[in-house]
C-alpha cells in the first residue's frame, strides 16, 4: 500500500520539528519545504536540511522567495508607509502568504495528498496559511498538529527529547521567526502587557547603550517610490548594495546597519485576526528606516490631499495584506492607486542613524513643491511676493468666518 504524502512548511524550529516526527510516526511520507524569505543566513539552509533528514523527511526542498517577497510585498508596504497600529512593520506576518504559496507549489510538484504547517491556533499565522492554501489548492487537506492538539512548547520539546532528538534551550524559551522584513520574538515576557524582553532575547540589534557613540549618515535615493540606492554621506555605496545586488539588498543591508546602531527594536500589541489581543517583540531596522525616509520624501512632493488619502488607503491595504487577504480583487485596486501615487516620489533623503534614533536631516526632489512655491515667490516665514498684505488680511478674515458663525449659532438668542 502506497503511503500518503504530505508537504510540511519546515523551518527547523520546535513546532515544525515536532510536526515532522509526529507525521512520520503516523505513517506519512513527509516532504519538507523550507521557504527562504530572508531568514536563512550563510550555511543555515544546510543546517535546516540536515535537521529535516535527521527527523526523517523523505525529501527536502529549499525555495528562495526573497526577490518575489520584496517585489510583491515589501515595495508596496513602503509605498503605503504601512506600520500596523502606527508602529509595527508586520515583520514575518506579511511573509506568510509567499511562504504558503511556495509550499503549495511544492505540494503540487510532488503530488502530495496534504499540506501542513506548524502554526498554533492562538495567533494569526494559521489563518494566513490556511487562507492562501484554500485559495490556491482547495483539494489539498490541511493538517496542523500543533494547532489541533493545542500543544505547548514544553510538550513538544519533551516529545522530541524522548525520541533522542536535541532541542535548543533558546528555541524552547522563545519563538523566533526571522525574515527579510524583520524578526518577531515571542516568549514569556510578551504573554503579558508589562514585561520587556531581556537583552539575550534580541537576535541582532544592539541595545542603545551598546550602540556606537558616533552615528552614521545615509543618503537614500528613491525612484517613483522605490528605493534604488543607499550611500554614506561620503558617497560610498552601503556595504552589500550597488550594481548587481539583488532587489532586496538595500533592505537587508539596512537591517544590519540599523541594528548595529540600536535602531529597530520594539514590542507591538494589537488585536489579531482571531480577535484576541497579542503582544510580540520585533526587530525591523530596515523597514523602519525606509518607511520614515519614504514618508519624508512624500511630504515634499505630494499634495496634502494625496497624503491624507494615501494614509487612509495605505493603512487599509497594509491591514489586509497583514491578514492575508491577498486574492481579493480590491488588493489590485489598492496597488494601482499606490503605483499612481508614486509618480513624483523621486528624490533623495538624508538620514542619520544614532543610538536607536532615525533622524531625518533633509530631502530633495526634482518634483519639490517647496521649490515650486519659492519660484513663485512664496517663502514661508518671510512674507510673499505672490500676494499683497491686503489680500492676506482678506483671506484671514474669510477663513475665520465659519468658526465665528458656528460660535454665534451655538449661543442662546437674546
Amino acid at each position: 500500500m502506497t503511503k500518503r504524502k504530505i508537504v510540511l512548511a519546515f523551518s527547523g524550529g520546535l513546532d515544525t520539528s515536532y510536526a515532522l516526527v509526529d507525521f512520520r510516526e503516523k505513517g506519512w511520507d513527509v516532504v519538507t519545504a523550507n521557504i527562504d524569505t530572508g531568514g536563512l543566513h550563510s550555511g543555515e539552509a544546510e543546517v535546516v536540511s540536515a535537521r529535516a533528514r535527521e527527523l526523517g523527511a523523505v525529501e527536502h526542498h529549499v525555495v528562495d522567495a526573497r526577490a518575489e517577497l520584496y517585489d510583491r510585498v515589501v515595495t508596496y508596504a513602503i509605498k503605503a508607509n504601512y506600520l500596523r497600529n502606527g508602529a509595527y512593520p508586520s515583520c514575518v506576518g506579511a511573509e506568510r502568504l509567499i511562504q504558503a504559496e511556495k509550499v503549495v507549489e511544492v505540494a503540487l510538484q510532488v503530488g502530495a495528498d496534504a499540506v501542513a504547517h506548524g502554526s498554533t491556533g492562538a495567533g494569526a499565522d494559521h489563518v494566513r496559511y490556511d487562507a492562501v492554501i484554500r485559495a490556491l489548492a482547495p483539494h489539498l487537506e490541511i493538517i496542523t498538529p500543533v494547532r489541533d492538539e493545542r500543544l505547548v512548547r514544553e510538550e513538544e520539546a519533551e516529545f522530541l527529547r524522548s525520541r533522542g532528538f536535541a532541542v535548543s534551550e533558546k528555541v524552547k524559551k522563545y519563538s523566533i521567526n526571522e525574515g527579510l522584513i524583520g524578526t518577531s520574538i515571542g516568549g514569556e515576557e510578551t504573554y503579558g502587557s508589562w514585561e520587556y524582553l531581556p537583552e539575550d532575547a534580541w537576535t541582532y540589534t544592539k541595545s542603545i547603550d551598546a550602540a556606537p557613540e558616533q552615528g552614521v549618515e545615509l543618503l537614500l535615493t528613491f525612484h517613483k517610490g522605490e528605493v534604488v540606492a543607499a550611500t554614506t554621506a561620503g558617497g560610498d555605496a552601503v556595504e552589500g548594495t550597488g550594481p548587481g545586488a539583488p532587489n532586496y539588498a538595500i533592505l537587508r543591508a539596512l537591517n544590519v546597519l540599523g541594528g548595529e546602531h540600536g535602531v529597530g527594536r520594539g514590542i507591538h500589541m494589537g488585536s489579531t485576526m482571531v480577535g484576541n489581543l497579542a503582544r510580540v517583540g520585533f526587530e525591523a531596522p530596515g523597514m523602519l528606516i525606509l518607511i520614515a525616509a519614504h514618508r519624508e520624501l512624500e511630504k515634499l512632493v505630494l499634495s496634502n490631499r494625496q497624503q491624507a488619502t494615501k494614509a487612509t488607503l495605505g493603512n487599509t491595504y497594509g491591514d489586509l495584506l497583514h491578514e492575508a487577504v491577498y486574492f481579493d480583487p480590491i488588493m489590485d485596486d489598492f496597488r494601482a492607486f499606490l503605483d499612481s501615487s508614486q509618480n513624483r516620489v523621486t528624490g533623495t533623503v538624508r538620514v542619520l542613524l544614532h543610538k536607536g534614533n532615525i533622524v531625518l536631516l533633509g530631502s530633495k526632489s526634482p518634483h519639490s513643491l517647496l521649490d515650486a512655491a519659492t519660484r513663485q515667490g512664496v517663502v514661508y516665514g518671510h512674507g510673499s511676493s505672490a500676494w499683497t498684505g491686503e489680500q492676506a488680511r482678506a483671506f484671514a478674515h474669510m477663513y475665520a468666518m465659519p468658526g465665528s458663525i458656528a460660535r454665534v449659532a451655538g449661543q442662546p438668542a437674546e
